[in-house]
This record gives structure tokens, C-alpha cells and sequence, in this order.
């Protein structure tokens, strides 16, 4: 696994197993607003790509790489987060806007 953080956009993406080709992607899934996973043919998670990962943590605990991913975040300096963690008010105000338009 490998992570890479964009600074800038607050993202961070793991590649499972390696670089991605124009054609390995069969299907995309956004699992909420912070957590998107890119799928090969046979349905095995071949990328996760994470929003605001640094300003508001990042989900795990319901993805197939849970333990691996932890880790990796966590030598990376990333704070975990789960579902019962509160967003911070900047990123609630700053959604709200977003989603005003």
C-alpha cells in the first residue's frame, strides 16, 4: 500500500496494490462525503481516495483494508476518526456552503 497526500486539496489516496492503469477501474463508489473506493473487475478495492483527511481525520472502520490503512495513516501522522467522532464546525460551515451553491 501506498499513500499519497495533497497538501493543498486535504485528500490523501491509497493505492491497494500499486499504480492504477486507464483500465484498471471497473467501478467507482462514493461511500459519503469524505470516502470514495475504486473497484477492479472482481470487485477488489484497488484505490481509497479521502476528503479533508487531515482537518476532520479519516473513516476506516468499515473498510475491507481497516488494519492496514490504520496503520499506514497513523505513521503518517493521520488522526482516525469513526463514525461517532463529530466533524469540527469549519468543515459543517464549509459543506453548507457548498451545498447552497
Amino acid at each position: 500500500m501506498r499513500l499519497i497526500y495533497d497538501q493543498r486539496g486535504d485528500s490523501a489516496a491509497v493505492l491497494v496494490a500499486g499504480e492504477i492503469g486507464p483500465d484498471d477501474t471497473a467501478d467507482v463508489q462514493q461511500l459519503d462525503a469524505d470516502r470514495i473506493v475504486r473497484y477492479d473487475a472482481d470487485g477488489r478495492p484497488i484505490e481509497y481516495q479521502f476528503l479533508d483527511a487531515k482537518a476532520s481525520g479519516v473513516k476506516l472502520d468499515d473498510l475491507e483494508h481497516r488494519d492496514e490503512l490504520a496503520r499506514l495513516f497513523k505513521e503518517a501522522g493521520f488522526t482516525e476518526r469513526t463514525w461517532s467522532t463529530p466533524l469540527g464546525p469549519k468543515i459543517v460551515h464549509r459543506r453548507r456552503r457548498q451545498a447552497a451553491g
